[in-house]
């Protein structure tokens, strides 16, 4: 991956580093209907993902989808696969169905605990069949039966030692399926109580195997040998194959250089096509899950799926989260979660062959920092931080549950379920002050119901204030609710409203801003990210000038003195607070309640935008600057800010930069 500019080389945590969950983050907005369960699809191995199952199949707005490759050969499943001899691998989708059966308790817990039984080691036939015959569930004795009848008449051999009773099972649903392997899996589910799609092979059911060279150039002939812990192996790459090599031909490879194995190996690849079921569920994917665990065997195999990535690729609208390991396994011995993701993305554009760019693929990687450095714990390590090219897509934190070694589910789940659930619309009240006549609210009024102020996604009341009044009748045919704020003749908006209310927009109905402005500034609050929405004259030049030259159309000092000392305010905010805000007088501005409350300020006051713009300045908020357009109007119609109270304001910005920030300081 190419280097990342705005990394520092000293510290590349520091300039990457994006807060966990458990801190301040915002996942991606997702636009979705509130009513439909959300589509998660997990990509898992046996048990690596049992905790973020776990989470996801107890709520009842998640419909799950574990999909797993079958390409398991180690112990009984590799004995089913041999006696069968066309079949994939049973072993990971019975650990995992016995697993959402318990969480669930879709079945009498003694049929999942019998399937869960493994036989002695050293089981002879004669024992075996003799266990096998006394299970009375019928269900299962039918699926057993078939296998017998298989064994008996076959005349094939079967190694009965440490074979779990589930894996015999299966391998009857295989049989009675017509050796479908993808029926055969819906077949065991439901006699769990599972439904069909809850766990779904990754491919079209097509037998193959998995064979990898390690680092050295040497061949791993099995998934079995992958994944041996003796070994240690720092795998180079991975293949799936029509047929395992042979003893004989494992020798002769190991003879050859690793290049020439390579090519071996590679023009034995098979391109096995994605299960259309699972083609499905991912098209309308709302949270697609690479989950942690043994990468090599149970996790990148299922990536090379023939079909998978332009699947995921064409969902754009899923949330596509990469979970790196906690700590380090036998297959990834000596590799970095760093190395992990590109490993992933390697084979998730089919080894390189297709150039998808990787956030069609992966929106969000996830990578553990234990920050316990004093632990002898084998956490993987981070790796090379500045090769990512974008830190947008990386989220780094402590997500381990506890000292477990296991993710803790609702750090690494629950922001992303949340942020496709419903929010409550920010509730807004919009004061028209200084409204001077009735026709004059009236007039802003309308101007905001033809701009849409009904059709935004908050919840709005409108208050106005002043010797103005509306009519009951007129008040009743509008779209958004209209109230007086206090008392006739009363100019102050009653803090006692504030607490009904998450943002307060206030807007000068005089004449002079256009009543479509309160839209515009109330559209970017629907997010309830931003703290305040400052509507700027100065960013609508013509207006802004052109009432200049009506107020001081007969005084050219005035006017040049005017020019000056607006400026001078938005400097003085700029030498004093390191922002510029273009237009420190105006009318039209949205404050978030709650530091309105904190800021314990008396929202009459005529120096209340600058000693609003100094504490939230002071604090650091969010403040965005929007244009609003302006009408010239005599000031013999409407009251305008004097020279003099122009220099009230600038002492007030100097005499706040000056104050003690203690209890403003986090508002």
């Amino acid at each position: 991956m190419r280097t990342n500019d705005c990394t520092r080389r000293s510290s590349p945590r520091a300039a990457c580093y994006t807060p966990a969950a458990s801190e301040r983050f915002e996942p991606p907005a997702v636009t979705r209907s509130p009513s439909a369960p959300l589509t998660v699809v997990v990509f898992s191995g046996g048990r690596g993902s049992s905790v973020l199952s776990q989470e996801l199949i107890r709520r009842p707005d998640v419909r799950l989808t574990l999909a797993i490759n079958g390409y398991d050969d180690g112990m009984s499943t590799g004995e089913v696969r041999r006696f069968l001899g066309d079949s994939l691998g049973p072993s990971d989708f019975r650990k995992n169905a016995s697993h959402l059966a318990r969480t669930l308790r879709s079945c009498p817990s003694d049929v999942v605990d019998l399937l869960d039984v493994r036989l002695p080691e050293g089981c002879t036939r004669e024992q075996a069949l003799e266990r096998v015959r006394s299970i009375a569930q019928p269900e299962l004795a039918v699926r057993l039966a078939a296998f017998e009848r298989e064994l008996l008449s076959s005349g094939k051999p079967f190694d009965f030692s440490d074979c779990s009773i589930g894996n015999l099972v299966f391998a009857g649903s295989v049989l009675l399926a017509g050796r479908q392997f993808n029926a055969a899996v819906d077949d065991y589910c439901a006699l769990l109580g599972l439904p069909p799609g809850l766990i779904e092979n990754v491919s079209d059911g097509t037998n193959a195997f998995l064979v990898a060279l390690d680092l050295h150039g040497r061949l791993l002939a099995s998934e079995a040998d992958i994944v041996d812990a003796n070994r240690q192996d720092h795998i180079r790459e991975i293949y799936v194959v029509e047929h395992p090599p042979s003893a004989a031909e494992r020798e002769a490879l190991a003879q050859r250089p690793p290049d020439e194995v390579a090519a071996v190996l590679q023009a034995r690849e098979r391109r096995i096509p994605i299960n259309s079921r699972l083609a499905e569920r991912i098209a309308a994917a709302d949270l697609i899950v690479y989950s942690p665990g043994t990468q090599h065997s149970s996790l990148f195999p299922s990536y090379v799926t023939q079909g998978l990535s332009t699947a995921i690729a064409a969902n754009l609208a899923a949330i596509k989260l990469l979970i790196t390991n906690i700590q380090t396994d036998a297959e990834t011995a000596g590799a970095t979660a760093v190395e992990i993701i590109e490993k992933a993305i390697y084979y998730l554009e089919e080894k390189g062959q297709r150039r998808i760019p990787a956030p069609c693929l992966i929106t969000h990687y996830l990578i553990n920092d234990s920050r316990r450095p004093e632990l002898e714990t084998p956490y993987l390590p981070l790796g090379r931080l500045d090769s990512l090219e974008d830190p947008r897509l990386v989220r780094i934190g402590n997500y381990e549950d506890g000292l477990t070694g296991r993710h803790d589910p609702a750090k690494v789940l629950v922001p992303y379920l949340e942020s496709f659930l419903p929010k409550p619309k920010q509730r807004v009240a919009i004061w028209l002050h200084d409204t001077g006549s009735t026709d004059k609210l009236v007039q802003t009024i309308l101007e905001m119901v033809r701009a849409g102020i009904q059709d935004l996604p908050l919840s709005v009341t409108v208050f106005y204030s002043g010797a103005a009044g509306i009519d009951d009748g007129f008040a009743a045919t509008l779209p958004v609710p209209i109230r007086r704020a206090g008392a006739p003749g009363e100019m102050r908006f009653p803090p006692t409203l504030l607490a009904e209310f998450d943002y307060l927009l206030m807007f000068e109905s005089s004449g002079m801003y256009h009543g479509e402005d309160v839209v515009g500034v109330a559209a970017y609050l629907s997010s309830g990210r931003l703290d305040a929405v400052w509507g700027s004259r100065r960013l609508s030049v013509s207006d802004i000038e052109a009432s200049i030259r009506l107020r001081y159309q007969h005084t050219p000092g005035l006017r040049i003195a005017s020019a000056i000392g607006s400026h001078a305010l938005s400097a003085a905010y700029l030498v004093l607070y390191g922002r510029y805000i273009s237009d420190t007088l105006s009318g039209v501005r949205a404050i978030r309640v709650r530091h309105l409350a904190a800021l314990d300020l008396d929202i009459g006051d005529r120096m209340l935008n600058q000693k609003l713009l100094s504490r939230l300045l002071t604090a650091r908020a969010e403040i965005l600057e929007t244009p609003v357009r302006f009408y010239s109007m005599s000031p013999g119609q409407v009251r305008r800010t004097s020279i003099m109270e122009g220099v009230q304001a600038l002492g007030t910005i100097v005499r706040e930069r000056l104050r003690p920030t203690g209890r403003h300081a986090a508002i």
